[in-house]
């Protein structure tokens, strides 16, 4: 069995570009008091290679990962497909979000499934209901995967 398949339970991880967005995440699993933790880590140093993928989720071992797509949509978008697909994503919930749903949705030519992020309150209720739902479906994927 792979180091991924046994994550560590309530850490999540979440790539983005905005400091904003990691106040609030951070804040929202601190509010809930669900034993969740934040990790995080900034798109564009993943992208550039400052931060190694593999080896930072080796080392953090998140259960679930929130990736935020922010423009240039396309190259963004092809990044996050490439990380998503990794084979240490494997047993691992992940989350999509973006501040331009309806942006990135024409760019990439598909329905992304990305919640739309906007720092509002709503979000955060959106945000938490997606953790426990993806979350649920990759304690499932661990056990009988």
């Amino acid at each position: 069995m792979s180091r991924s398949m046994n994550t560590t339970k309530g850490v999540v991880a979440l790539f983005n570009a905005s400091d904003d967005t990691i106040e609030m995440v951070n804040g929202l699993l601190k509010d809930l008091g669900d034993g969740q933790s934040l990790i995080w880590c900034h798109f564009a140093d993943l992208k550039k290679g400052i931060v190694n993928f593999e080896k930072y989720m080796e080392k953090h071992n998140p259960e679930l990962v929130i990736f935020d797509i922010s423009p240039p949509y396309d190259e963004n978008w092809t990044f996050f497909k490439t990380m998503r697909e990794h084979r240490i994503m494997k047993g691992r919930g992940s989350v999509l979000t973006t501040t331009n749903k309806l942006r990135l949705d024409e760019i990439i030519g598909e329905d992304s499934k990305a919640l739309e992020i906007v720092g509002l309150k709503e979000d955060l209720d959106l945000i938490h209901a997606a953790i426990g739902r993806e979350t649920t479906i990759a304690a499932a994927a661990r056990q009988f995967g």
